[in-house]
């Protein structure tokens, strides 16, 4: 089945006729439709417009697997069979190659295809900031720093889906009137935020202040080791206006190279949008 993929909210719509204009998730228009594509080729056909256009996913059914072909008609025993096994593979790796293969299981590095395929731009939270991603950022509140409590009036978080070797989150707070938002305690926050995390050690970074007409902002890049296994590089974007702050932060594997290409390419895509003022 080919499918259209919405610009403004990633979701694919199935490409069953020429008349598709509009995404059945957001209701906003699609991208390069057959009417814009027939445009600039009067003489194509439906068919080459969804081999150009349109992304193909195969929807055939897989076939069922050796657990399901052998262990499954065992019933629990074969389940509790192949757990145990999956268990025992998993200690097994670990005492043979150590504890750095394990992790970097559960750290692979970044999908190749992030470097080409279309990514989603959005604009979220009350204080609008716009950001180009190849995975969708949903809402993921969280408590706040103790260093926060009392201070905030309004705070907002956004993550993506853990386990795809990249972690990509956007934290935006509003300060009260009577509270001292400035550049250098966000900077500082940001640092102890990593230092506090279980299992960070040897953290190293470097700050350099982003030039900005209206807005005051600082970019962080270092590394860590996590749970002595796994070296982690991350970048944070910390803005300031007013008593408004944003943190964006990403983190993936050091030896990632597409990972750091994607990281740059992310932070290059920040906006920061003017303020609406409800009255």
């Amino acid at each position: 089945m080919y499918y259209l993929r919405c610009q403004h909210c990633g979701h694919n719509n199935a490409l069953r006729s020429e008349f598709l204009t509009f995404c059945e998730h957001c209701a906003k228009k699609l991208p390069n439709t057959f009417a814009d594509w027939k445009q600039k080729n009067p003489e194509g056909e439906f068919e080459a417009y969804q081999q150009e256009a349109a992304v193909y996913i195969d929807e055939t059914p897989p076939k069922p697997g050796w657990v399901q072909q052998y262990l499954w008609p065992a019933g629990r025993r074969g389940v509790m069979l192949v757990l145990g096994l999956v268990f025992a593979l998993v200690a097994v790796a670990g005492t043979y190659f150590g504890k750095e293969a394990v992790l970097t299981w559960f750290f692979p590095k970044v999908a190749k295809s992030w470097m080409y395929t279309s990514w989603e731009t959005v604009t979220i939270g009350r204080q609008a900031l716009e950001i180009s991603s190849p995975v969708h950022l949903r809402v993921s509140d969280k408590a706040l720093p103790e260093d926060l409590n009392g201070m905030v009036e309004y705070a907002k978080s956004y993550a993506n889906q853990q386990g795809t070797g990249m972690q990509i989150t956007v934290d935006m707070f509003s300060f009260k009137e009577t509270v001292s938002n400035n550049l250098e305690e966000a900077n500082n926050l940001a640092i102890k935020g990593i230092q506090a995390e279980p299992g960070v050690s040897e953290l190293q970074y470097e700050s350099s202040p982003i030039p900005q007409t209206e807005i005051q902002g600082i970019m962080q890049q270092g590394s860590y080791l996590y749970k002595n296994a796994v070296k982690l590089s991350f970048y944070n974007l910390i803005m300031v206006k007013g008593q408004h702050r944003w943190l964006v932060s990403i983190r993936y594997r050091t030896d990632d190279n597409n990972g750091q290409e994607v990281a740059k390419r992310v932070f290059n895509s920040v906006k920061v949008k003017p303020l609406i003022v409800k009255r």
